[in-house]
Parts: structure tokens; C-alpha cells; sequence
């Protein structure tokens, strides 16, 4: 082959590469979130060994609060958050949107917007929506949500995951078989760790088995009635009858919702929730988590169950919007 036929091979090969991010990135918003995927490559070393070396991230001139969190399994992030009108709201979303989709070419984006809201998960083609424990590795690095507030404004939340710390494993194969040694009706944990939340849940966690007779009041509205026991931050608890569509089965279950400020401290209080039941619960029982579209509005809700082997209970955490619910149930 004759050195111009090589030189234009070379030519052509080249004008098939993708343009390097950083040059369509010259505002100084779009370089601050370069400099924090950056960042994740090396867990956020460039910031300093506290962390705290981050940049700040602003958008047409809205200043957001950044910061170095960690999750339940100690995997680092940084998240960026504000609160501000609708509008302002939108317009940052749509920038950094539009930021990232430059930045991250070969990156999918995940989008769904319910009710005005807008959630956003990026990574990866084949990455995977990470638990709220924490991400594990071939889970989708990247959050970018926009919640509307009760009181009009918008509350904005941006943050990326490491993608370098030496607490990202690889996801735990679900557990096959129980250990002989654990009974199977009863939580893992021993009374002496059990605190006020600890052992009021065992208490209706075990009144499971004779569909809640043992904490049901007398007060009742209905086909519903109050419970004697209340998880702590709980707005209220009761016990009703279940359902389980498409199916005919019914049942009856406790429960327990939170009304929270914001949707990010119903996230919080929803991973906190799964964090302190998961321990409590058989070992033998197995867990899941989705999300899916409420049929009747449309929103949002994130689901993680676990089940008992063969069905006959289950425990549910709930989060939507501002709002958590826990439902503990036993069919017929």
C-alpha cells in the first residue's frame, strides 16, 4: 500500500472519531461538571484528602451547595443541590442536562418526568439503577432529579458517584438458602441490640402471624383500625385490609407512612428504612427492588419488598415524591 493511500485511511479513520468533550465545553458550568467526572475516575482525590477541594457549580448565575457525601456502604459522591422558582429550576435542569449529554457521548440517559418532576439516571449503556444502600460496580453512576416543593419552589439535586473507591464491589449474588441455625418466623437481631424502633417493628413484625389481632385497638374508621405500636418518626400506623391486583387475594397488613419536607429526605428516610429492616428480617426471605408508574397519576413510586418464602408475608417500603410508606402484610 503506497504512503498517500495510508495517510488518507488515516484521514478518513480520523473524521470518524467522536470530537473530545472538553471541546464543546467552554462555559465554565459545563467545565466545573468535566472537572467532577473527572474526579470520580481517581475518587475524588484532586479534592484533597477532607474532600472539601470541589468545585463550585453555578448556573446561569444560580449558586448550588456542593458537598462530599457518602453512601450506606461508604462509596463517596459529590452532590450539588439549591432550591429556587420553577423556571430557574427548569433552565438549570435543561443546562446540565444538555452539559452532560456533551460531556458523556456514549453515555445513556435515563429520563422520566411525572407530574413536572424529572429524574435522571446516566452511565454506562448497560449500567444498572443503583439500591439505595449504595452503588455497586456496573451500576449507573450519575444523578440529576428536579422535585417541586409545597411551597412552588423546585428543589434541584445533581450527584456523581465514584467510580474508583475501594468499597465498589461487585453486587452479592441473592442468598440461595438460610443458614440451619436461624429460625425462620423470627427477626436476625438479638434484644440486647434492639432499640425503641428495633422492637417495636418485631413486635408488629411477629403479629404478622395472626394477622395483627395482637396490636389492633379498638378505635377503628371503617374497615381500619389503630395499632397499639408506632414506628418512630411514623405520622401515624394502622392495620386494614390488602389487596393484590390482578389477583383476587386479600389480606391484611400494618401500616406505616411518612410524610417528609422534600423528596430527597423521603429518599433519605426510604434507604434508612431498608438499612434498619433488612437486618431484622429471616434470612431466608428473599428482596427486590423496582420502580414503576402508579396507574392512577402516573408518579413515580420505588419499591423494595421482601417476601417469605412460599408468599404468605411480606414486608413493602414505599417511596413517592415527599412520601414513604411501609406495609407489612399477611395473605389469606
Amino acid at each position: 500500500m503506497s504512503k498517500t493511500a495510508v495517510q488518507t485511511i488515516s484521514l478518513l479513520c480520523f473524521s470518524f472519531l467522536p470530537i473530545p468533550a472538553l471541546a464543546q465545553c467552554t462555559d465554565q458550568p459545563c467545565q466545573n461538571l468535566q472537572n467532577i467526572l473527572d474526579a470520580a475516575i481517581t475518587d475524588f482525590r484532586p479534592y484533597g484528602a477532607d474532600k472539601t477541594g470541589g468545585p463550585e457549580l453555578s448556573i446561569n448565575g444560580m449558586k448550588f451547595v456542593c458537598q462530599m457525601r457518602a453512601w450506606a456502604n461508604n462509596v463517596s459522591m459529590y452532590m450539588c443541590y439549591t432550591q429556587v422558582s420553577q423556571q430557574d429550576a427548569q433552565n438549570a435542569y435543561s443546562s446540565i442536562l444538555d452539559a452532560l449529554k456533551r460531556l458523556k457521548l456514549a453515555w445513556r440517559f435515563q429520563v422520566s418526568s411525572p407530574d413536572g418532576d424529572h429524574f435522571v439516571r446516566a452511565g454506562p449503556p448497560d449500567c444498572e439503577n443503583p439500591p439505595n444502600d449504595g452503588p455497586y460496580i456496573g451500576d449507573c453512576p450519575l444523578q440529576l432529579q428536579t422535585v417541586k416543593e409545597k411551597d412552588g419552589t423546585v428543589r434541584l439535586h445533581f450527584w456523581m458517584n465514584s467510580l474508583s473507591s475501594p468499597y465498589l464491589v461487585k453486587r452479592p449474588p441473592s442468598p440461595k438458602t438460610a443458614p440451619k441455625s436461624v429460625p425462620k418466623n423470627v427477626p436476625r437481631t438479638s434484644a440486647g441490640d434492639c432499640d425503641d424502633f428495633c422492637l417495636n417493628f418485631k413486635m408488629a413484625f411477629t403479629a404478622r402471624l395472626n394477622s395483627f389481632a395482637d396490636i389492633r385497638t379498638a378505635k377503628t374508621n371503617g374497615e381500619i383500625s389503630d395499632a397499639i405500636v408506632k414506628l418512630e418518626g411514623a405520622e401515624e400506623c394502622m392495620i386494614k385490609g390488602a389487596a393484590k391486583p390482578p389477583s383476587n387475594e386479600v389480606g391484611t397488613e400494618f401500616v406505616c407512612y411518612w410524610p417528609e419536607t422534600s423528596g430527597p429526605a423521603a429518599e433519605t428516610r426510604f434507604r434508612d428504612l431498608i438499612a434498619r429492616i433488612q437486618g431484622l428480617l429471616p434470612s431466608d426471605w428473599t428482596t427486590h427492588q423496582e420502580t414503576e408508574s402508579y396507574e392512577n397519576t402516573g408518579a413515580t413510586i420505588t419499591k423494595w419488598s421482601a417476601i417469605e418464602p412460599g408468599g404468605k408475608h411480606d414486608v413493602r417500603i414505599y417511596v413517592s415524591g415527599d412520601a414513604v410508606g411501609l406495609h407489612i402484610t399477611t395473605w389469606n
